[in-house]
């Protein structure tokens, strides 16, 4: 049906620029005017149409653009909570750290006052051992006198006089 509408507007174009004086039947003239208001009609929705795409397009782009943003958002908050959760860590490990050395520190604090007081002890045993060596020694340099006084006496009075 529109193949024979268009014949119909191009042989009435064609009789009219001939200058043909025929006699044009009036319903083709309401016929062009209908096709003229259907084609404006057309257009326009055509152009509201094309607005509404540009409008839904700009709506897509700005979700998909809001989207984006709060997807950054997230990304930031999961990095800065990651980035938090590896300090806490972090910290959780230094502090087990300084406790783990702090225990060493007393272990090996109480192994030196142990050693301390062994070697005190092995010093105090040791000079009574050489206070009993000097008395010893005392006690032998006064025997050796008295025993050597005591033959200087039996001499002098053994000796012919």
């Amino acid at each position: 049906m529109p193949e024979d509408i268009i014949k119909e507007i191009e042989k009435g174009r064609k009789e009219v620029s001939a200058g043909e004086e025929k006699t044009v039947d009036f319903g083709f003239y309401l016929l062009l005017d209908r096709i003229g208001s259907i084609k404006s009609d057309l257009q326009k929705q055509i152009s509201d149409l094309q607005q509404q795409m540009m409008e839904v397009k700009e709506d897509l782009r700005q979700e998909i653009k809001q989207e984006v943003n709060g997807l950054h958002q997230e990304m930031k908050q999961e990095v800065n909570g990651l980035r938090q959760e590896m300090k806490q860590e972090n910290n959780s490990l230094r502090q087990e750290m300084k406790q783990e050395i702090n225990g060493v520190r007393q272990e090996i604090k109480q192994e030196i006052d142990t050693l301390r007081q062994e070697l005190k002890d092995d010093i105090r045993h040791i000079d009574g051992k050489l206070n009993n060596v000097i008395w010893a020694a005392i006690g032998t340099f006064f025997a050796v006198l008295v025993g050597a006084a005591g033959i200087v006496v039996a001499i002098y009075y053994t000796a012919p006089k």
